[in-house]
């Protein structure tokens, strides 16, 4: 009975491990994923951030104050974006599978938060580009 229990429980902490390399793999894939996601949109906020900053500094514009707002928020989105690729650590080389899953579960919020404030200042300036008539 006790070689039983035993070998149960060797399976099951075997099968646990691989578990969590499996589901680690994973969300680390997610958070790559959203962030390969981010990046194309960011390209987007600085192609708009640009054209509303010439529209502002050559005066080709009325509500100067709509477009400044835009760009603040284009230029918060970036910055965001740039915070957390400078803290961001892929590797987490010495931590518990546990403690990896627990990390890239609280980057995959953050980064999934900046492509929601990213998407919104493209969205919002590209309403706005469409308003404006450019000479």
């Amino acid at each position: 009975m006790k070689k039983l229990f035993l070998i149960l429980l060797t399976g099951s902490l075997l099968y646990s491990c691989s578990n969590q390399k499996v589901e680690k793999k994973a969300i680390m894939e997610d958070v790559m994923k959203v962030h390969e996601k981010v990046m194309e949109v960011e390209g987007q906020v600085i192609a708009n951030r640009m054209k509303l900053d010439t529209l502002i500094t050559q005066n080709k514009i009325s509500a100067k104050d709509s477009a400044k707002t835009l760009v603040k928020k284009m230029s918060a989105a970036e910055d965001a974006m740039e915070d957390w690729m400078h803290k961001f650590d892929y590797e987490q080389k010495g931590k518990s599978d546990d403690a990896v899953i627990t990390y890239m579960n609280a980057q995959k919020k953050l980064i999934m938060a900046i492509d929601s404030q990213l998407n919104t200042a493209v969205k919002e300036s590209n309403i706005y580009l469409k308003t404006v008539k450019i000479k």
